[in-house]
């Protein structure tokens, strides 16, 4: 064949190849199928790093004891994809359930009692009729409570483990305090607990180790319960010449995470042994708590093995009982 027949006899091959490609790739079904396989995977791909944005997102917020707020997650994980929020937030539960142990609770909404009069005025004018929420949310553990304790769960390293405790430790005995109080302590007489606890003045810093600042003021302290959400100061104007009243409140986050059982539990631990019927009864008046007569049941049983380990023989008894009993058997062989 000469070579110019070769040549187009090539040609025509080529042309026919490239028909049929274009033919294939501009069927409806190829272009659907390819399409969907193509959205499909960019869909799944963002999704799931959108999840691990979130879980990093509530993470850094749980260090700093900052509330995970709906607009911030809206603002800094999803950007433009603000539809993909319960589908986003299912997957970050997931994951940190899964991974850490952990899962997010929404705060409690603010408390209408504890408005101002504008806000009070504006909340009247409101048509809504919906349930108010804080659209705020929180870590707490789901970790069962036998994996909970202080030898497996430690204080936070966020300074230092003795100031975090001692942090904690403030926090909780003043919520405790608020709370058996009615849920609403004066000024004066918060100022009265903090004079017995020896923290009128100053309390312990983030880093009580440091030999420059071991202490902090009480008042910048209170403020930092009062930013993170432990702790609400309303201060109520009576006009002029009135003194302003203030009184102390627990906040959204302390009610989380120093609830009823937290608060029952505390009370239990410092009176010890002396936990009785009546203070079950005190709590339950106080803070709406079920009864807990297993708490009873254990702190008799823990008494009765106090009892009989004190009356057991110690190890030295039992020698010299042994002994007199082998040199009374060979004074009645001789």
């Amino acid at each position: 064949m000469p070579p110019s027949q070769q040549r187009r006899l090539r040609q025509a091959v080529q042309e026919e190849s490239d028909e049929d490609v274009r033919q294939r790739s501009a069927s409806p079904e190829n272009a659907g199928s390819d399409g969907d396989e193509r959205m499909g995977g960019i869909e799944t791909d963002e999704t799931s790093q959108l999840i691990k944005k979130l879980v990093r997102y509530a993470l850094a917020c749980d260090f700093s004891r900052t509330p995970i707020r709906r607009d911030g997650i809206k603002e800094k994980v999803l950007e433009r994809h603000g539809r993909e929020f319960k589908k986003v937030f299912a997957g970050a539960q997931k994951q940190l359930r899964a991974t850490f142990g952990m899962e997010m609770v929404e705060l409690p909404a603010k408390d209408r009692t504890l408005m101002s009069a504008e806000q009070k005025r504006k909340a009247a004018k409101s048509q809504t009729q919906k349930e108010p929420t804080s659209n705020s949310y929180m870590l707490v553990s789901v970790l069962p409570s036998e994996f909970r304790t202080p030898t497996l769960v430690g204080p936070s390293k966020v300074t230092s483990p003795e100031g975090e405790a001692s942090y904690t430790a403030l926090y909780s005995t003043i919520i405790a305090i608020v709370t058996l109080s009615g849920g609403e302590l004066s000024e004066p007489r918060l100022r009265r607990h903090l004079q017995r606890l020896n923290a009128t003045e100053n309390m312990p810093s983030m880093n009580p180790n440091d030999g420059n600042t071991p202490n902090e003021r009480t008042d910048a302290v209170l403020q930092r319960m009062q930013k993170q959400g432990y702790l609400h100061k309303n201060v109520e104007s009576k006009g002029l010449g009135d003194e302003d009243s203030t009184t102390w409140h627990v906040g959204p986050r302390g009610k989380v995470e120093v609830d009823h059982e937290a608060i029952a539990v505390m009370v239990r631990k410092l009176y010890g042994r002396e936990a009785d019927e009546e203070l079950e009864k005190k709590l339950q008046v106080s803070l709406k708590i079920q009864e807990r007569k297993a708490v009873l049941t254990d702190v008799a049983e823990g008494e009765e093995d106090a009892q009989q380990e004190a009356s057991e023989p110690g190890p030295s008894t039992r020698r010299r009982r042994r002994r007199r009993a082998e040199e009374e058997e060979e004074e009645d062989e001789e």
